[in-house]
């Protein structure tokens, strides 16, 4: 510290150095985690938004296979159980093997299934 201050110009200097540039990264820091939290906060809501379509009953109307290998027939009804994103649960009635994960998209594609909406508000 002595070397340091002897170059700066004395303990003075070496003081209003150490000030002057804790303030800087200080402010630095802050800035970036304000930043920072305020991704983690907008993420945060982003993930628990209600799922739109929760709860409603669907109707199939053109057959079809997703690439898991879920076979649904016009006809067959099914409920949204949870979404998120794209990755919708459903429960398809009458059918013992449920719950299934599903593409929004395929279900716009085979049924009555909103296609904007994948159960973000």
């Amino acid at each position: 510290m002595t070397t340091l201050a002897k170059k700066l110009g004395g303990p003075a200097a070496l003081l209003l150095a150490t000030l002057g540039s804790g303030y800087v990264l200080g402010r630095g820091l802050e800035a970036g985690g304000k930043k920072a939290f305020k991704a983690a906060l907008a993420a945060y809501k982003k993930r628990n938004t209600p799922c739109a379509t929760k709860g409603q009953l669907f109707s199939v109307v053109t057959d079809g296979e997703d690439n898991r290998g879920l076979k649904l027939s016009a006809g067959d009804e099914y409920r949204v159980l949870e979404c998120d994103g794209d990755a919708i649960l459903i429960e398809v009635l009458n059918d013992a093997d449920n719950p299934y994960f599903v593409s929004g998209e395929f279900l716009a594609t085979i049924s009555d299934f909103p296609a904007a909406d994948t159960g973000e508000v």
